[in-house]
Protein backbone atom coordinates (compact mmCIF):
# COMPACT_ATOMS: atom_id res chain seq x y z
CA UNK A 1 0.00 0.00 0.00
CA UNK A 2 1.52 3.39 -0.40
CA UNK A 3 -0.19 6.82 1.03
CA UNK A 4 -0.09 9.66 -1.27
CA UNK A 5 -0.99 13.67 0.28
CA UNK A 6 -2.67 15.00 -2.06
CA UNK A 7 -3.05 18.26 0.33
CA UNK A 8 -1.26 19.32 3.32
CA UNK A 9 -2.46 22.44 3.83
CA UNK A 10 -5.81 23.74 6.05
CA UNK A 11 -8.56 25.74 4.49
CA UNK A 12 -6.76 28.73 3.53
CA UNK A 13 -2.98 29.58 1.53
CA UNK A 14 -0.86 31.75 3.74
CA UNK A 15 -1.02 35.34 2.88
CA UNK A 16 2.19 36.14 2.44
CA UNK A 17 2.46 33.23 -0.14
CA UNK A 18 -0.13 33.91 -2.36
CA UNK A 19 2.18 37.01 -4.14
CA UNK A 20 5.44 34.75 -4.15
CA UNK A 21 6.46 32.78 -7.16
CA UNK A 22 6.31 28.76 -7.91
CA UNK A 23 9.90 27.54 -6.82
CA UNK A 24 10.90 30.57 -4.93
CA UNK A 25 9.85 29.29 -1.76
CA UNK A 26 6.34 30.35 -1.94
CA UNK A 27 4.55 27.03 -3.19
CA UNK A 28 1.05 26.49 -1.39
CA UNK A 29 -0.17 23.21 0.26
CA UNK A 30 -3.34 22.11 -1.17
CA UNK A 31 -6.12 21.56 1.32
CA UNK A 32 -7.03 18.17 2.58
CA UNK A 33 -6.67 15.68 0.27
CA UNK A 34 -5.37 12.02 0.31
CA UNK A 35 -5.42 8.92 -1.38
CA UNK A 36 -4.20 5.46 -0.19
CA UNK A 37 -3.52 2.93 -3.61
CA UNK A 38 -4.04 -0.74 -1.99
CA UNK A 39 -2.40 -2.60 -5.25
CA UNK A 40 -6.54 -3.34 -6.54
CA UNK A 41 -7.55 0.29 -6.45
CA UNK A 42 -7.65 3.31 -4.90
CA UNK A 43 -9.52 5.09 -1.77
CA UNK A 44 -9.74 8.69 -1.34
CA UNK A 45 -9.66 9.97 2.20
CA UNK A 46 -11.07 13.77 1.79
CA UNK A 47 -11.12 15.68 -1.37
CA UNK A 48 -10.65 19.31 -0.64
CA UNK A 49 -10.52 22.73 -3.83
CA UNK A 50 -7.48 21.05 -6.59
CA UNK A 51 -7.34 17.20 -5.13
CA UNK A 52 -8.52 15.92 -8.65
CA UNK A 53 -5.13 17.43 -10.36
CA UNK A 54 -3.17 16.49 -7.36
CA UNK A 55 -4.30 13.06 -7.92
CA UNK A 56 -3.21 13.33 -11.68
CA UNK A 57 0.31 14.99 -10.37
CA UNK A 58 0.70 12.61 -7.80
CA UNK A 59 0.44 9.31 -10.77
CA UNK A 60 -2.56 8.44 -9.94
CA UNK A 61 -6.05 8.20 -12.28
CA UNK A 62 -9.54 9.21 -10.85
CA UNK A 63 -11.29 5.69 -12.62
CA UNK A 64 -8.73 3.20 -9.80
CA UNK A 65 -10.87 5.24 -7.14
CA UNK A 66 -13.60 2.32 -5.60
CA UNK A 67 -14.10 4.53 -2.56
CA UNK A 68 -13.92 7.58 -0.84
CA UNK A 69 -14.16 8.66 2.56
CA UNK A 70 -14.74 12.29 3.74
CA UNK A 71 -14.59 13.42 7.40
CA UNK A 72 -16.77 16.14 7.00
CA UNK A 73 -18.69 18.51 4.83
CA UNK A 74 -16.56 21.31 5.30
CA UNK A 75 -15.69 23.08 1.72
CA UNK A 76 -11.85 22.12 1.86
CA UNK A 77 -12.06 18.73 2.26
CA UNK A 78 -15.19 18.07 -0.44
CA UNK A 79 -14.48 20.80 -2.62
CA UNK A 80 -13.35 18.57 -6.07
CA UNK A 81 -15.93 16.26 -5.07
CA UNK A 82 -18.10 17.73 -7.82
CA UNK A 83 -14.81 17.67 -10.04
CA UNK A 84 -14.19 14.53 -9.67
CA UNK A 85 -17.93 13.19 -10.28
CA UNK A 86 -17.96 15.71 -13.51
CA UNK A 87 -14.68 13.85 -15.47
CA UNK A 88 -16.15 10.46 -13.97
CA UNK A 89 -19.46 11.28 -15.93
CA UNK A 90 -17.67 12.35 -19.47
CA UNK A 91 -14.48 10.91 -19.01
CA UNK A 92 -12.79 8.15 -17.07
CA UNK A 93 -15.08 5.61 -15.59
CA UNK A 94 -14.48 3.79 -12.28
CA UNK A 95 -12.52 0.38 -13.06
CA UNK A 96 -15.30 -1.43 -10.45
CA UNK A 97 -18.21 0.15 -12.13
CA UNK A 98 -19.00 1.32 -8.74
CA UNK A 99 -18.13 4.57 -6.97
CA UNK A 100 -19.01 4.60 -3.01
CA UNK A 101 -18.91 7.61 -0.88
CA UNK A 102 -19.47 7.43 2.70
CA UNK A 103 -19.95 10.50 5.11
CA UNK A 104 -20.62 11.22 8.16
CA UNK A 105 -24.53 12.19 9.40
CA UNK A 106 -25.61 15.10 7.07
CA UNK A 107 -23.78 13.78 4.19
CA UNK A 108 -26.46 11.91 2.40
CA UNK A 109 -28.28 14.92 1.79
CA UNK A 110 -25.31 17.45 1.02
CA UNK A 111 -24.70 14.76 -1.52
CA UNK A 112 -28.26 15.24 -2.75
CA UNK A 113 -28.08 19.47 -3.05
CA UNK A 114 -25.30 18.83 -4.57
CA UNK A 115 -26.35 17.11 -7.65
CA UNK A 116 -29.72 19.28 -7.67
CA UNK A 117 -26.99 22.31 -7.98
CA UNK A 118 -25.10 20.68 -11.14
CA UNK A 119 -28.22 18.81 -12.72
CA UNK A 120 -27.20 16.66 -14.35
CA UNK A 121 -23.61 17.26 -14.80
CA UNK A 122 -22.39 14.76 -11.90
CA UNK A 123 -25.23 12.36 -12.51
CA UNK A 124 -23.18 9.20 -12.53
CA UNK A 125 -23.48 8.27 -16.25
CA UNK A 126 -21.99 4.23 -17.10
CA UNK A 127 -21.27 3.95 -13.59
CA UNK A 128 -23.28 3.66 -9.94
CA UNK A 129 -22.41 5.95 -7.04
CA UNK A 130 -23.78 4.56 -4.02
CA UNK A 131 -23.80 7.01 -1.14
CA UNK A 132 -23.95 5.72 2.80
CA UNK A 133 -23.75 7.86 5.86
CA UNK A 134 -21.22 6.09 8.93
CA UNK A 135 -22.22 6.95 12.59
CA UNK A 136 -19.11 6.14 15.16
CA UNK A 137 -18.61 2.48 15.69
CA UNK A 138 -19.75 1.80 11.80
CA UNK A 139 -17.52 0.26 9.29
CA UNK A 140 -16.61 -0.42 5.78
CA UNK A 141 -15.32 -3.88 4.22
CA UNK A 142 -13.53 -4.29 0.53
CA UNK A 143 -10.75 -5.89 -0.96
CA UNK A 144 -8.37 -7.22 2.16
CA UNK A 145 -9.00 -4.24 4.47
CA UNK A 146 -11.75 -2.59 6.55
CA UNK A 147 -12.43 0.81 7.45
CA UNK A 148 -14.20 1.67 10.62
CA UNK A 149 -14.82 5.04 12.20
CA UNK A 150 -14.94 7.43 15.56
CA UNK A 151 -16.19 10.47 16.08
CA UNK A 152 -14.22 13.70 17.04
CA UNK A 153 -15.28 17.24 18.04
CA UNK A 154 -15.55 19.77 15.62
CA UNK A 155 -18.29 22.34 14.49
CA UNK A 156 -19.87 20.15 12.37
CA UNK A 157 -20.46 15.77 12.41
CA UNK A 158 -17.03 15.07 11.81
CA UNK A 159 -15.14 11.45 12.06
CA UNK A 160 -11.75 10.00 12.06
CA UNK A 161 -11.18 6.92 10.04
CA UNK A 162 -9.03 3.94 10.42
CA UNK A 163 -8.10 1.36 7.77
CA UNK A 164 -6.72 -2.14 8.66
CA UNK A 165 -5.35 -4.16 5.98
CA UNK A 166 -3.46 -7.65 6.34
CA UNK A 167 -0.91 -6.55 7.40
CA UNK A 168 -0.56 -2.62 7.84
CA UNK A 169 -2.88 -0.21 8.98
CA UNK A 170 -3.74 3.52 8.60
CA UNK A 171 -5.57 5.92 11.04
CA UNK A 172 -6.87 10.02 9.87
CA UNK A 173 -8.35 12.20 12.04
CA UNK A 174 -9.28 14.62 9.78
CA UNK A 175 -10.38 17.83 11.43
CA UNK A 176 -10.59 17.45 14.99
CA UNK A 177 -10.71 19.12 18.67
CA UNK A 178 -8.25 17.45 21.87
CA UNK A 179 -9.75 14.45 22.05
CA UNK A 180 -7.51 11.67 24.41
CA UNK A 181 -9.46 8.86 22.57
CA UNK A 182 -7.73 9.38 19.29
CA UNK A 183 -4.70 7.84 20.72
CA UNK A 184 -6.51 4.89 21.38
CA UNK A 185 -8.15 4.74 18.26
CA UNK A 186 -4.97 4.88 16.52
CA UNK A 187 -2.91 2.65 18.51
CA UNK A 188 0.14 0.58 16.97
CA UNK A 189 -1.08 1.97 13.64
CA UNK A 190 1.29 1.67 11.01
CA UNK A 191 0.86 5.25 10.17
CA UNK A 192 -0.79 8.22 11.67
CA UNK A 193 -1.83 10.93 9.95
CA UNK A 194 -3.04 13.89 12.32
CA UNK A 195 -4.48 17.63 12.00
CA UNK A 196 -1.93 20.06 13.21
CA UNK A 197 -4.01 23.79 12.33
CA UNK A 198 -2.62 26.16 14.97
CA UNK A 199 0.63 27.12 16.95
CA UNK A 200 0.96 26.32 20.39
CA UNK A 201 -0.90 29.59 22.47
CA UNK A 202 -3.79 29.86 19.52
CA UNK A 203 -7.14 28.19 19.95
CA UNK A 204 -10.12 27.17 17.30
CA UNK A 205 -12.92 25.08 18.03
CA UNK A 206 -12.37 21.57 16.53
CA UNK A 207 -8.39 22.11 15.71
CA UNK A 208 -5.47 21.01 17.50
CA UNK A 209 -2.25 23.05 18.17
CA UNK A 210 1.10 21.42 17.80
CA UNK A 211 1.93 20.48 21.47
CA UNK A 212 -1.77 18.75 21.85
CA UNK A 213 -0.92 17.05 18.11
CA UNK A 214 2.44 15.72 19.52
CA UNK A 215 0.69 14.86 22.65
CA UNK A 216 -1.90 12.35 20.78
CA UNK A 217 1.06 11.23 18.53
CA UNK A 218 2.89 9.98 21.53
CA UNK A 219 0.20 8.38 23.12
CA UNK A 220 -0.76 6.50 20.07
CA UNK A 221 2.46 4.76 19.33
CA UNK A 222 2.06 4.71 15.88
CA UNK A 223 5.47 3.83 14.61
CA UNK A 224 5.17 6.48 11.96
CA UNK A 225 3.07 10.25 12.22
CA UNK A 226 2.55 12.84 9.35
CA UNK A 227 1.22 16.33 10.82
CA UNK A 228 -0.91 18.13 8.17
CA UNK A 229 -4.03 20.02 7.83
CA UNK A 230 -1.01 22.78 8.58
CA UNK A 231 -0.70 26.16 8.29
CA UNK A 232 2.03 28.64 7.83
CA UNK A 233 2.00 29.07 11.63
CA UNK A 234 1.63 25.40 13.06
CA UNK A 235 4.31 24.44 10.28
CA UNK A 236 7.17 27.12 11.79
CA UNK A 237 5.85 26.61 15.00
CA UNK A 238 6.45 22.47 15.18
CA UNK A 239 9.81 22.67 13.03
CA UNK A 240 12.43 21.47 15.35
CA UNK A 241 10.69 19.98 17.90
CA UNK A 242 9.43 16.61 15.96
CA UNK A 243 10.40 13.34 17.73
CA UNK A 244 11.79 10.73 15.91
CA UNK A 245 8.79 9.17 13.55
CA UNK A 246 6.84 12.41 13.31
CA UNK A 247 7.30 14.54 10.60
CA UNK A 248 5.82 17.23 8.31
CA UNK A 249 3.69 16.47 5.55
CA UNK A 250 3.87 17.74 2.35
CA UNK A 251 2.24 17.77 -0.81
CA UNK A 252 2.57 15.04 -3.18
CA UNK A 253 4.49 13.12 -0.45
CA UNK A 254 4.51 9.25 -0.57
CA UNK A 255 4.64 7.21 2.37
CA UNK A 256 4.45 3.18 1.94
CA UNK A 257 2.90 1.45 4.48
Amino acid sequence: MIFHVLGSGAFAPEPGQRRRAPGRGGSVRNPAGYALDTGRGVLLFDFGFGSLRQLYRAGLESRRVSHAFFTHRHPDHVGDLAALLFQLRYDAKPDSGVLRLFGPRGFAAFCKRLARAYEPWTDPKGFRLLVRELRAGDSVEGAGWRVACRAVPHPTEALAFRLDGARRSLCYTGDTGYDPGLAEFARGADLLVLECSLPDGARAEGHLNVSEALRIASGSGARRVLLSHLSGASARGAAGRLPRGVRLARDLMRVRL
